[in-house]
């Protein structure tokens, strides 16, 4: 939005006088060009066919609605093959033409609209003495002129949803000059390799493991380095350690151990001590079988909880410890992933690149399906995998601009469509 003294453009219009009113002012003011162009043949003309008074809204002084009553002409076009044999008078820098506000006050407008959104900007717009609708400013915002995309360095791509887990978007973001840069209508390999076609010269891309990325970037971006993103591996092997541990932890829970009395005690002095909340086990259940053994039932915590506490073994209390010791005791299989997760978090946050070799071997022949998935999975993607040991980009800005993004979606009351969207997202202040 330019800045500009009381009249819009001083050479094009003079002031008359100020009408005061109890709510507003009205400022009377006319055009004072000695010619006007025609705007079909260009040519300038002096000849002055009649008068008439436009009434436009313009911006408010301090809060006090403002109206133009502006006196303008129409002139005759004195060329004589001219089809526009009368043309009104144009003031470009005032006001356009049909338009009902200054073109200052739509750029305030549009503005207020790419900042706040249709139904909160309204509602600031009318505290302000500019009375609109939210309809209005979505209008204002479809028509700003977003900002020239030119293709990054170094590019980072993930998904956002317009209706969770219903429709998805794809987010761009250049790493380097911390900016979106845009926004695709869909997740798909198609969609993001059009793009990265359309856009020469980038020479890294960061992105999660999604193979809708990694194939979309590999056909629109071959030369381009792919470098996954380190935060998205320790989720994914939270998350195969934590479908190992519901495995595991239906087996355990479904199956009563039966035991001595003397095991069943060693439980009870092991876990009697502060059993609080869902991560502490206890015993219910207690019954007898045939041989007047006790049968023990354990209540295990969640698989989610149990995977991040054998995930940080170092951070646990007491209790917490116990429950991983007897979650390891338990099954073999929980000892054995535990040792794989954590060495593999290690090589992660360590960046020992020349031991992930080792690692997916190691994996593959576990003997534990879901770490045999996970190994093969990375060794698909290996490359894209040791590039994240090896560079420093990754995908924490992109998480903070999708929350960004986030915001503003819900800042539009539903009304969030792409080209709405991108033009906010984009814009900048």
């Amino acid at each position: 939005m330019q800045i500009s003294t009381l009249l819009a453009d001083l050479e094009a219009i003079h002031l008359e006088k100020i009408i005061q009113h109890p709510s507003s002012l009205t400022l009377v003011v006319k055009a004072t060009r000695a010619e006007a162009e025609c705007p079909r043949c260009h040519r300038p003309s002096t000849r002055v066919h009649s008068y008439y008074t436009r009434t436009v809204a313009d911006l408010p002084w301090h809060g006090v609605a403002v109206q133009l009553n502006l006196r303008t002409r129409r002139f005759r076009c004195k060329n004589s093959l001219c089809t526009k044999r009368v043309f009104c008078e144009r003031l470009p820098r005032v006001v356009a033409f049909y338009a009902r506000k200054t073109q200052r006050m739509n750029e305030a407008l549009q503005l207020i609209g790419l900042l706040m959104g249709g139904e909160a900007g309204a509602r600031a717009a009318s505290k302000l003495a500019m009375k609109t609708s939210p309809d209005t400013l979505l209008r204002r915002v479809r028509g700003a002129e977003l900002p020239a995309t030119c293709a990054p360095r170094v590019l980072s791509v993930d998904d956002f949803a317009f209706r969770r887990g219903r429709r998805y978007g794809t987010i761009l973001v250049d790493l380097v000059r911390h900016r979106v840069i845009d926004l695709l209508p869909d997740r798909e390999a198609e969609t993001l390799s059009n793009w990265l076609k359309r856009h020469n010269g980038i020479e890294v891309i960061s992105r999660d493991r999604a193979p809708a990325y990694a194939l979309g970037a590999s056909i629109g971006a071959p030369k381009a380095v792919q470098v996954a993103d380190r935060f998205h591996l320790v989720k994914n092997v939270q998350e195969v350690l934590e479908k190992l541990l519901m495995r595991q932890n239906r087996l355990l829970r479904t199956r009563t151990l039966a035991a001595p009395r003397s095991w069943a005690r060693t439980a009870e002095n092991d876990f009697a001590e502060g059993c609080r909340l869902r991560l502490q086990p206890h015993l219910e259940g207690m019954k007898r079988d045939s041989r007047g053994h006790r049968k023990t039932k354990l209540r295990l915590p969640s698989a989610h909880s149990s995977s991040w506490m054998l995930l940080q073994p170092e951070k646990l209390k007491d209790e917490e410890q116990k429950m991983v010791e007897l979650l390891c005791r338990l099954s073999p299989e929980i000892a054995h992933g535990q040792e794989l997760a954590l060495n593999f978090l290690s090589i992660i946050r360590e960046r020992r690149v020349e031991e992930l070799r080792e690692w997916l071997i190691k994996a593959g022949g576990s003997g534990i399906a879901e770490f045999r998935r996970f190994a093969r999975g990375l060794t698909a993607d290996l490359s894209a995998v040791k590039a994240a040991l090896s560079y420093e980009w990754s995908q924490g800005q992109v998480e903070g601009q999708v929350h960004r993004l986030k915001m503003i979606k819900r800042q539009m009351y539903g009304r969030a469509k792409l080209d709405l969207l991108r033009a906010r997202v984009l814009h900048v202040a």
